[in-house]
């Protein structure tokens, strides 16, 4: 059974070139598991047998060496969701990538020099396009070094703001998140979450919003 020619499968640095590869193509639109076999293929000219393929947690490791600024980055990061499908009557907006678009937009309107809470609003989906199955844990490493901690936490905190505005939330939680100096913050991303699912509706595009976000970066840096 032809492998990968004469090299062997197990080798740790050829794992990481393939996560690499597939990281960028994850970043081009490819999905995620059609990512790892292409990028296979283009490493090692050869058949890969799926057990020995990177895991999903390697391949977000590889966003690591995609290169360009930080907003570039995002850029790399975003794109993807615009390929990503879902449930039309859900989401009759259509795909991740414009609903983090209409998201931005409705926090832009209230904190429009909050480059923190903007990038959240932004970035808050970009796992779907990785790793559905657990979708923050993916954004969040493919963030690494990318997002402030703010940001982070604001991440980190969304699916207890929606539980928050439904009064599904724990007692110990609700207080813990309320007594946050970011609870209002929160508050309003998930708020703009649930309103960014309009069908048609009218917003940034992506390249119009990272321009906010380098400007507000760009005006924090000359302070």
């Amino acid at each position: 059974m032809m492998v990968m020619g004469d090299t062997d499968p197990h080798d740790d640095k050829l794992r990481r070139r393939i996560a690499a590869e597939a990281a960028r193509l994850v970043a081009q639109g490819v999905d995620s598991q059609r990512s790892r076999l292409r990028a296979a293929r283009r490493i090692t000219r050869g058949w890969v047998p799926a057990h020995q393929l990177p895991t999903h947690d390697e391949i977000r490791g590889g966003f690591g060496h995609l290169v360009g600024d930080r907003f570039d980055r995002l850029a790399d990061l975003l794109r993807p969701l615009a390929s990503v499908r879902q449930d039309p009557v859900r989401h009759p907006e259509g795909d991740p990538l414009e609903h983090s678009l209409q998201t931005f937009d409705i926090v832009h309107a209230e904190r429009p020099f909050d480059e923190e809470l903007l990038t959240a609003a932004l970035v808050h989906d970009v796992g779907m396009a990785i790793d559905r199955a657990d979708s923050l844990v993916a954004g969040l490493a493919a963030l690494n070094g990318l997002i402030t901690p703010r940001t982070r936490w604001l991440l980190e905190s969304l699916d207890a703001a929606h539980a928050h505005a439904s009064g599904t939330l724990g007692q110990r939680a609700r207080h813990r998140l309320e007594s946050h100096p970011d609870f209002v913050d929160v508050a309003l991303l998930a708020t703009a979450c649930r309103q960014g699912h309009v069908r048609g509706a009218a917003c940034q595009t992506l390249e119009e919003a990272l321009t906010i976000l380098r400007n507000l970066d760009a005006e924090s840096t000359a302070d």
